[in-house]
């Protein structure tokens, strides 16, 4: 069965699509069959990838909004045991479409339900914020890891996120877990950062992922190649890093 896993932050630009596509690969390279959902409207999964409209017949607006199987959306991009499902917004409309039909806030998880038997993990990237498809994405989740930066700012809205990520928990799926919260952007030469990690810590403890994602030229690099790190260059601090949480996250 799959374990479902959101990565949701409610902060923009903390490397929430990078850690989904790079973790799903790297429990793909331990053989662990992953697929990648992409509900947010931005679609940077595909952009990443380098595919465009024409690329995909289906995504994940067909499947709320024009409610054909999940199947017709899965994407084969030609790396082993890791499919996608890209959002496939085009426009505004499109946008306030999917918005709409996530308010059946069950909707998600009636969808990934019948392939939790396909799949040995499900990983969810969501959008920078609180709404409804956030929403349908903690409710279809068995675990939530929330990417955060070593900056004053992020730490100050951690706290008032998980709040909010356990009271939808405990109206709609008690048993969500918090599967980590994952340092990201690391740069260890600062002494800024160094101190906001401990700092996050001292405040989290065993919440807190061993692994902290370094600032990488490769890992900043990957995405404009169409790469995930792994193929780019496995032997970089990005790709080993993510190896790394892969590991902890199968440990979990």
């Amino acid at each position: 069965m799959a374990k479902v896993i959101a990565i949701a932050s409610q902060k923009g630009g903390v490397g929430k699509t990078t850690t989904v596509i790079n973790l799903g690969v790297s429990l793909a390279i331990f053989q662990q069959k992953t697929l990648v959902i992409d509900i947010d409207p931005q679609g940077s999964i595909a952009e990443t990838f380098h595919l465009s409209s024409f690329d995909l017949p289906h995504g994940l607006y067909d499947v709320f909004v024009n409610k054909i199987p999940l199947s017709m959306a899965v994407t084969d991009i030609g790396l082993e045991n890791f499919n996608i499902v890209p959002s496939n917004v085009e426009n505004e409309d499109d946008e306030m479409e999917l918005y709409t039909a996530a308010f059946n806030l069950k909707l998600l998880r009636n969808i990934i339900n019948p392939y939790r038997k396909v799949y040995d993990y499900i990983l969810i990237d969501c959008p920078p914020n609180l709404g409804t498809l956030t929403m349908n994405a903690i409710i279809a989740s068995d675990a939530v890891i929330i990417p955060v930066q070593c900056e004053y700012y992020s730490i100050k809205s951690l706290g008032k996120f998980l709040r909010s990520i356990r009271n939808i928990a405990n109206k709609f799926n008690k048993q969500l877990k918090i599967h980590g919260i994952l340092i990201t952007m690391f740069d260890a030469r600062l002494k800024k950062s160094r101190e906001i990690a401990e700092e996050l810590k001292r405040s989290f403890k065993k919440l807190l992922f061993e692994t902290k994602i370094p600032r990488n030229s490769k890992l900043a690099e990957a995405p404009s190649l169409g790469k995930p790190i792994a193929l780019l260059d496995i032997n970089s601090k990005g790709a080993i890093s993510y190896l790394s949480l892969a590991e902890e996250v199968v440990k979990k």
